[in-house]
């Protein structure tokens, strides 16, 4: 009983860091690249697509009910949207693209815990395959709604998650390699400090 609510807690703290992260980093690429947006919510660079693939990578599903109920603050309450659909829809690809990428790459790649095993080639394609699954599934489904593709904004969202993606997952990388430096590091220090104390002894 006690493992499975350790589990639950832990799922649901999941959730939040990517909840809160993602509308974060979404509130910090507003107020830096606002002049590269494309329309509402579309944007020639999109820092939080990165939080989107790195939150399943490492989260899994916890990371995709995260990113939904981000998608569906802000498609809602935040941007200005005229058809509960888009919103919708919007939402849902916006949580199911990364996600189902993230499952690819594992997939593919047999990662290892902390993204070991994720080169700079593989880091690319990750980034690239992302950057594409959600924003094709979000003009999918506003195909369906209007019978039509906006390509500029297909091509804007493309581009700006991917940015993104490779932005947020390069910065990741680099900071656990760094976290596991000074792991290591004070390990090191500690065995020393112990023999230093054993010798005096």
């Amino acid at each position: 009983m006690k493992n499975l609510k350790a589990a639950a807690l832990t799922h649901l703290g999941e959730v939040g860091i990517t909840l809160f992260a993602f509308l974060g980093l979404n509130w910090i690429n507003e107020l830096v690249f606002i002049q590269l947006e494309q329309s509402n919510g579309i944007s020639w660079v999109f820092i939080p697509a990165g939080i989107r693939l790195l939150s399943t990578m490492l989260f899994g599903l916890a990371g995709f009910e995260g990113l939904l109920l981000a998608g569906i603050y802000l498609n809602f309450w935040h941007f200005d949207f005229h058809s509960d659909f888009r919103a919708w829809s919007g939402a849902v690809a916006g949580a199911l693209g990364p996600y189902l990428a993230s499952l690819l790459v594992k997939h593919w790649f047999d990662l290892e815990p902390r993204l070991k095993g994720l080169s700079a080639h593989r880091l690319l394609f990750t980034g690239v395959l992302c950057g594409l699954m959600s924003p094709v599934f979000h003009h999918t489904f506003m195909w369906i709604l209007t019978g039509h593709v906006n390509w500029t904004a297909l091509s804007a969202m493309i581009v700006g998650d991917t940015t993104g993606i490779l932005i947020v997952l390069g910065l990741a990388k680099g900071l656990i390699a760094l976290a596991g430096r000074y792991s290591l590091g004070s390990h090191l220090i500690r065995r020393w400090t112990f023999r230093d104390g054993m010798k005096r002894r």
